[in-house]
């Protein structure tokens, strides 16, 4: 009789196995150990307004929105400073962090973005990695003058996940300034 039910039970499961491979067999397989739906950060290009994006701007000589042109796309994340500053910390007038994005720790990752500085003076943005500054550009080293400029960081992360932070610092003078389609991607 213990034969006769291993059978039937392997029958039961080899139905079971193909009805689930009917109606989707990833319902069975184990789950992935790679992350790979979200390599990329959320809304780069903000098109879908801020969301899941985190504004922070201490400095009241800041404002900050979502609006056009953006590179490649129709809207960017900007920040207008109009001077003089008021209370920015440690120099930053405005901030926009990522949600944490999954990785594999020890992989090589690659950020991109898009930044735009309306004059030469316009100060510079910061990149930072989990709270790590990692990168800058500067309005008069390149990237001024009415033109979005490509900006290329790799970055090899040791944790599962990274949150990646821009930094605006200004200088003396009325700017604005703009970040679009961020990435972040194996390499």
């Amino acid at each position: 009789m213990a034969r006769l039910s291993l059978t039937l039970g392997n029958k039961l499961l080899v139905a079971i196995l193909a009805l689930a491979a009917g109606a989707g067999a990833s319902a069975v397989l184990p789950p992935r150990t790679t992350p790979t739906q979200d390599t990329y950060v959320a809304n780069g290009d903000f098109e879908c307004g801020l969301t899941p994006w985190v504004v922070q701007v201490p400095d009241a000589a800041a404002s900050y929105s979502v609006a056009a042109p953006g590179h490649g796309s129709s809207n960017s994340f900007q920040v207008r400073f109009a001077p003089p500053a008021r209370s920015p910390q440690l120099g930053v007038s405005a901030r926009i962090v990522s949600a944490p994005v999954r990785v594999v720790p020890g992989t090589p990752y690659r950020l991109t973005f898009w930044t735009y500085f309306d004059n030469q003076q316009a100060g510079f943005v910061g990149v930072q990695f989990n709270d790590v500054a990692r990168y800058t550009i500067d309005a008069g080293d390149h990237g001024w003058g009415g033109d979005f400029t490509l900006n290329t960081v790799d970055y090899t992360p040791t944790t599962d996940t990274v949150t990646i932070k821009f930094e605006f610092l200004f200088g003396s003078t009325a700017s604005l300034d703009r970040i679009d389609t961020v990435t972040f991607a194996p390499v």
